[in-house]
């Protein structure tokens, strides 16, 4: 595994993986981003992972163990609702959001949007950096 001289893990080592997959993933990044992606569309868990998948390229692995007990959870939190495609027989669950599911997502986003701006800075320059020092 490649490591810098202090020891911290390189970009794209598995150890960055573990984090983005681990307690970041299931704490902040995956209810803000289930949240933002039923604002603009009611959707299955079925098609939530496929639309996360797609947009965070394998980044962020997504699975049924990930994807419904996080939708039980912001429904409980009164943030989603789900119901059933057929009422009367078990068939597929569409989730959508509510009002409060609506206001937690503008309040996380006020706080996370400078983070991701500043990380994106942050990480833009570093590469600026790393890319002189190769060049050099």
């Amino acid at each position: 595994m490649a490591t810098k001289a202090a020891g911290e893990p390189l970009a794209g080592s598995a150890d960055w993986a573990e984090v983005l997959n681990g307690p970041i993933k299931s704490k902040t990044v995956f209810p803000v981003l289930v949240l933002h992606l039923l604002a603009d569309a009611p959707d299955t868990g079925s098609g939530l992972m496929t639309r996360i998948e797609g947009l965070c390229a394998g980044l962020l692995a997504v699975n049924t163990n990930t994807i419904y007990p996080l939708l039980r959870r912001l429904e409980e939190r009164g943030f989603v609702i789900g119901e059933w495609e057929h009422p009367t027989k078990r068939s597929r669950r569409f989730y959508r959001i509510t009002d409060t599911g609506r206001a937690r997502l503008d309040r996380i986003k006020s706080g996370m949007l400078p983070y991701l701006d500043m990380l994106a800075a942050s990480i833009d320059r570093l590469r600026r950096e790393l890319y002189d020092v190769d060049a050099a």
